[in-house]
């Protein structure tokens, strides 16, 4: 039985798997799917958003190479009925539950380097997952065709470079006395933070905001920090909002030592000037690599502003360079690029939002 619907994206990733299952127990990694007792994890370019997928859980039949981008296979058991969901665990609508048993899984991907690290509001990528019942014992993972660059960064050979580590467990709240202390992430004081980030700076969005739930997301991780900042901002017309983020890039840039690098100021006038950036801009995984690989690079760590955790600029900065790179952005791509540029200033980001008043915002 073949079935085909749309499965929502979290941190580049959705799951096959058993309600039961652990997530994390990863036991073989492959670029596009990890797998582990009970589930395989499918590895997506998108950062966040709706993907579409076709299962076909009765599969016999071999499916050419030709339409696929990456493809890549494995065995498990599951001791319990299998779903598609979340990695928050919420069911995808529209595809049944598979019967527990032992399957071959191969993933078919194609379209994962359209919008690599970005998210969607419509599907830009297509999944096919075949499942076929099998005597053959667990296994790790076989690839079988690969041609698109998303998460290549998994086969770069090890080097010396070490990326640094953050606390990602915890973010930064404010306490009474207005000195900032760590809380953990998902414990009370930073849902009931999340809570108060949702009342959009103390007044209700308008516009745009209010009617497109897109826009609105993207908004409340800014309106909370300045909310008339995200009035200014969506008061710009499509390329204005455009020349902002062009302009935020170069600023991230220069902001995290990135402008001393060769070619990251010659994507930067690339951008400007409608020609052809160097090969490394050429998606955010190739990007990536590079922070992650070159010597000359140097990768820090800065503590976060309110609602936001320890941070690696370079990584921020990037983030805004891909958004930039868009020949059309979205307000709501706007608003997440900007939110990036923040993030590259850390607790600076007043000098960053003064900056821009004074380049590009006259008072509503």
């Amino acid at each position: 039985m073949s079935e085909t619907g749309t499965v929502q994206v979290d941190h580049h990733q959705f799951l096959l798997s058993t309600t039961d299952a652990d997530p994390t127990d990863v036991t073989a990694e492959g670029t596009l799917i990890w797998t582990g007792p009970g589930f395989v994890c499918v590895l997506t370019g998108i950062a966040n958003g709706p993907a579409t997928l076709i299962l076909d859980s009765t599969a016999y039949t071999e499916v050419g190479f030709e339409n696929w981008e990456a493809i890549e296979e494995t065995v498990i058991e599951a001791d319990s009925p299998l779903q598609v969901m979340g990695l928050d665990g919420d069911l995808a609508e529209h595809f049944d539950a598979i019967a527990a048993g032992r399957y071959r899984v191969r993933v078919h991907a194609r379209g994962r380097d359209t919008h690599f690290d970005l998210g969607v509001t419509e599907p830009t990528e297509t999944y096919l997952i075949q499942l076929t019942p099998t005597t053959d014992e667990t296994a790790g993972i076989i690839r079988l065709h690969k041609t698109d660059d998303a998460h290549t960064v998994a086969e770069t050979p090890p080097t010396t470079k070490q990326r640094p580590q953050i606390d990602a467990e915890h973010i930064y709240l404010f306490n009474k006395d207005k000195t900032y202390a760590k809380v953990d992430r998902f414990g009370p004081e930073a849902y009931a933070f999340f809570a108060r980030r949702e009342a959009f700076g103390g007044r209700q969005p308008t516009g745009l905001a209010l009617l497109d739930l897109s826009v609105k997301g993207a908004a409340s991780t800014i309106a909370y920090l300045d909310r008339e900042l995200v009035d200014e901002v969506l008061a710009l017309s499509g390329h204005g909002q455009q020349a902002l983020i062009r302009w935020c890039a170069r600023q991230a840039f220069e902001r995290a030592g990135l402008t001393a690098i060769p070619n990251f100021r010659t994507a930067l006038d690339a951008l400007d000037n409608g020609a052809t950036p160097p090969p490394d801009f050429a998606n955010a995984s190739l990007l990536g690599q590079r922070l992650d690989t070159d010597p000359q690079i140097k990768l820090t760590v800065v503590p976060g502003f309110e609602g936001v955790g320890d941070l690696i600029p370079q990584y921020s900065a990037i983030g805004v360079y891909m958004y930039a790179a868009i020949p059309a952005i979205e307000p709501w791509q706007t608003l997440t690029a900007l939110h990036s540029a923040l993030c590259t200033f850390g607790r600076d980001y007043p000098e960053l939002i003064a900056h821009i008043r004074r380049e590009f915002l006259a008072p509503l």
